[in-house]
């Protein structure tokens, strides 16, 4: 609530709502303080001379039946009112609570709510209402409003409905998820905030149209009795043929202030949007050294990568990932996207992962997060950081482990903040997710600390993510995600995005934090060279398999899995102009993987053995290599120009046929890190 009343106290208000405000404040204070100036008594039958036209003395004249009109549409006004807030707000109620069950949870009640409340959408409410209120015998203000209220549910639960399916597929939902936020704070920290202009919104329409709907009924002479309303004012004025006798000032007073009250509700509806969505303001946006020591670092991947291949134990290893296996399972067929990925990490070492798009990468780092959705499942395996098996743990354990010991740094932060909550608020949640015991003041300080961590000023705290530029809201992410000091911090593609200048800051504060907490960090990408800058050891993913995983510099400028050298060939050349060349065909799709290697069709080494047998992990010169070609070859042969396709008409260009790569090989290898830093 206290959010809340930040937003809308923050942000400008509006024309349209000021408009709107001032026309429903005065038609509201008519109604409470025109008892102050005109006898109320004057509303009964035969208190006043009947049929006068307005005059000094009567201002809105007399109806036939001897009514002072003004007395009477004072007397009117607020039981109309009353009747629209009970329906409105009664519906808007309903249609709220079946939207976020359906809407977020989905399932079979999803299925029931929106089959009943599409069925009755299709039959004519007015016919409806007809049938209830005719067979009312003691008509009230009270149930006339409960009345049309139930037909004001169903287009607020279909609105609210479709805005929870598409805000709980947005990245900060997943985000939420990650900093171990249960399903139920996500529920009203992340999604109910962004549904406040469409609450607003459906509140007013419901208003709206229950106000409509009590002044056709009652014009038919099934409202409320021996009450004045508006809807009644005007039922009396058709009966007494006030249009024939020429009596405006019968009905149309209320008709007047009827109409007022649509323009008035309508207009604050516009500035209501304008107002709780900050996007919409029309404000203007606002528009961080290289890795540790190689001997100490080569020393540490190799004992990690040995213990791998005999199975000893790696006691020193921060988090340990052993056939790790995640399949997706659809009516189109089930397959591996990690398919028994194992490998180990040391304290405070940074591991870059690489490979195509669609090989797995991110479902990796969702999987140890145990962050898979349906129609994905870890299917086997195991996850530990430290002593702990992350993927046997109970959801609650696991949510308190979120942010507090493994953070994630989400892909495209553009779509990771939550729009309607300012920076502030979004990582003192995250931090009363875990810290509970803290104060108010002692998490200001926090969130204070972590932005200028990361190097941004404290007022970026006061801001939304709006107003902020792309690298800003990178490192706001990056604050979140290390804010509790983290031991693993995953970083999925953190300068997508980004302009190359954008992201060296973006990378130089990642590492900065990274090395002052003593975190490890895997860093998901497909920029080779910002991999190299920035990463220890480097991981190679083809089809859900590791493929190769070794020192960042020895698999560089040695690769030994012929995928990765095709990688590594693929890269533009910086110092002379060249065709571009790649690799041959698409990775296999995940319903259709090959037998054997899953990189043989695309292979230019591939033999028999390759097509039926499926290569394990085994140590080839201090790295993680699955591949045939091992351990009869020594190294990885040069690959023939032909085997590759040259990007533009396919063609090959003349002279190239015959000549091998050998030279261009051994170029790339001793300078990518110098490409790279290029």
């Amino acid at each position: 609530m206290n959010r809340l009343l930040r937003l809308f106290n923050s942000q400008r208000i509006t024309t349209n709502l000021i408009i709107g405000l001032v026309i429903l404040a005065i038609v509201i204070l008519v109604s409470l303080l025109g008892p102050m100036f005109v006898d109320m008594e004057l509303i009964e039958v035969g208190a006043v001379a009947p049929s006068k036209p307005p005059s000094a003395e009567y201002l809105l004249g007399t109806d036939s039946q001897g009514r002072d009109m003004l007395a009477v549409l004072i007397s009117a006004i607020p039981q109309t009112l009353k009747m629209g807030l009970i329906a409105g707000i009664v519906g808007v109620s309903i249609g709220l609570l079946l939207g976020l069950l359906s809407g977020f949870f989905g399932g079979p009640l999803d299925t029931v709510i929106r089959v009943f409340a599409d069925s009755l959408m299709t039959v004519p409410g007015i016919a409806i209402l007809l049938v209830i209120a005719s067979n009312i015998e003691s008509m009230t203000v009270e149930v006339m409003g409960l009345t049309v209220a139930a037909l004001a549910w169903m287009y607020p639960t279909r609105t609210i409905r479709s805005q929870v399916l598409s805000i709980r597929e947005r990245p900060y939902m997943a985000v939420a998820r990650a900093n171990g936020e249960s399903e139920l704070e996500v529920l009203f920290r992340e999604v109910m905030p962004n549904l406040v202009p469409y609450v607003a919104a459906s509140l007013v329409a419901s208003i709206n149209g229950a106000i409509l709907a009590t002044v056709g009924l009652e014009s038919l002479g099934l409202g409320a009795q021996n009450v004045h309303t508006l809807g009644t004012t005007i039922y009396w004025a058709r009966r007494y043929s006030a249009v024939l006798r020429g009596q405006w000032w019968w009905w149309a007073p209320p008709i007047i202030v009827v109409s007022l009250i649509f323009i008035g509700l309508f207009l604050v509806s516009m500035g209501l949007d304008r107002f709780a969505n900050p996007a919409l303001t029309g404000q203007g946006s606002a528009r961080t050294r290289r890795r540790k020591n190689k001997a100490q670092r080569n020393a540490a991947q190799l004992k990690a990568a040995a213990n791998h291949q005999t199975g000893a134990d790696n006691q020193s290893a921060l988090l340990r990932v052993d056939n790790l296996q995640v399949v997706f399972e659809t009516a189109a067929g089930s397959g591996p996207a990690v398919d028994n990925v194992s490998f180990s990490m040391q304290p405070g070492e940074r591991m870059g992962l690489v490979g195509e798009s669609g090989c797995g990468k991110t479902t990796m780092a969702t999987a140890i997060l145990s962050l898979v959705r349906p129609p994905g499942r870890i299917a086997g395996g195991s996850v530990q950081l430290g002593d702990i098996d992350l993927l046997a743990l109970r959801d609650e354990e696991l949510r308190k482990m979120r942010l507090k010991e493994i953070a994630l740094v989400p892909q495209a932060a553009m779509n990771s903040l939550n729009p309607v909550m300012r920076i502030s608020e979004q990582l003192a949640d995250a931090i009363r997710v875990h810290e509970t015991t803290l104060s108010q003041p002692e998490i200001e300080t926090l969130i204070r600390d972590s932005l200028i961590n990361v190097g941004l000023s404290p007022e970026v705290a006061n801001r939304y993510p709006h107003q902020l530029s792309g690298g800003m809201k990178q490192r706001v992410s990056i604050a979140i995600a290390t804010v509790l000091g983290p031991q693993l911090i995953i970083a999925d593609e953190p300068t997508s995005a980004l302009d190359v200048v954008v992201q060296q800051r973006v990378m130089l504060t990642l590492g900065r934090v990274q090395k002052e907490l003593g975190a490890a960090m895997i860093l998901i990408g497909h920029d080779m060279g910002l991999i190299a800058q920035f990463s220890d050891t480097i991981g190679v993913l083809y089809a859900g398999k590791m493929v190769e995983r070794g020192d960042i510099d020895t698999v560089l400028n040695e690769p030994c899995h012929p995928y990765t050298r095709l990688l590594i060939d693929s890269l533009p050349k910086l110092e002379s102009e060249s065709e571009f060349i790649g690799i041959p065909g698409l990775p296999p799709a995940l319903f259709n993987r090959p037998g054997g290697c899953s990189f043989h069709p695309r292979c230019p080494f591939a033999f028999e053995r390759c097509m039926a047998e499926t290569p394990e992990p085994q140590l080839v010169k201090g790295r993680q290599v699955a591949c045939h070609l091992y351990p009869d070859l020594g190294q990885l042969p040069p690959i023939p120009i032909s085997s590759v396709v040259v990007a533009g008409d396919g063609a090959l260009p003349t002279g190239i046929v015959d000549k091998t790569t050998t030279d261009a090989n051994t170029a790339n290898g001793n300078t990518a890190t110098g490409e790279a830093q290029s």
